[in-house]
């Protein structure tokens, strides 16, 4: 896997002629926060992705709803994938996967039954996203790591059992999604279908957490795929970026490019 700033020389022309830029937030146009709400894209970050609109087409692919990061990056024009892939908005475009809200009573009672086993564990942080949930553990003392894990999948082992739910484990984080075939990278390849249909432009896909994998899959022989990540690690990307930091020069450039 190879440093993508030190090989984006290689693809300016392409780039210039057109590309979509598929972006995770956290913890890839934002740093990872303690707590979800605490995960503020700064203002020189949105006026660099405003920058990017009239230049590039623009989807922020988020695990989280799809009103929290619309919320948090407050711009118009551009494309935003929340929950994983089930809800889709932008330019002409409001969907949400029908098959996903069939399963809201199923995630809506994993929810209930994980705050009644986890009422006073400290540090616990619960999201329930209605269409998937979110369990953030980054604040639970180490020690108390085990327990929280034994609890978690004492509850959520009987829907993933039964076929109803998957479990992937990011960074201090369970996400519990509907056991659905549609993923950021179904989604992914679906927002492309919508916006360049006949496969002019090049996707460009920067992410850093394991639901990011099934993008990179989608996406690896059609575009430019990015982890981010500090130390290396398996991945199905093609190249990688450090940290936050890197993402911002990459999008620097980007804009530059188009100038």
């Amino acid at each position: 896997m190879k440093h993508l700033l030190s090989q984006l020389h290689k693809f300016q022309k392409n780039l210039r002629a057109g590309a979509v830029l598929l972006l995770d937030y956290d913890g890839t146009i934002v740093p990872i926060a303690r707590r979800p709400e605490l995960a503020l894209l700064p203002d020189d970050t949105r006026k660099l992705l405003k920058a990017l609109i009239g230049k590039f087409k623009l989807v922020i692919i988020s695990g989280r709803a799809l009103s929290s990061v619309k919320h948090l990056v407050r711009l118009r024009g551009i494309y935003y994938v929340g929950n994983h892939g089930f809800e889709i908005n932008g330019p002409n475009v409001n969907i949400i996967k029908s098959e996903a809200k069939c399963t809201r009573p199923i995630i809506s009672d994993i929810c209930e039954k994980l705050r009644e086993k986890m009422g006073k564990m400290k540090g616990v942080v619960l999201e329930d996203k209605g269409l998937t949930a979110s369990v953030h553990y980054r604040l639970v003392e180490r020690n108390k790591v085990g327990g929280f894990k034994k609890i978690f999948w004492s509850v959520v082992n009987p829907y993933v059992v039964s076929g109803k739910v998957r479990i992937t484990e990011g960074k201090k984080v369970f996400e519990i999604r509907p056991n659905l075939n549609w993923d950021k990278g179904k989604a992914a390849l679906w927002i492309m279908d919508v916006i360049d249909p006949k496969k002019k432009l090049i996707p460009v896909y920067v992410g850093d957490d394991q639901t990011d994998e099934d993008a990179f899959s989608a996406l690896r022989d059609r575009g430019i795929t990015v982890v981010v990540s500090a130390r290396p690690r398996r991945s199905q990307a093609k190249f990688f970026l450090r940290d936050v930091d890197e993402v911002k020069a990459f999008l620097s450039k980007m804009a530059q490019m188009r100038d």
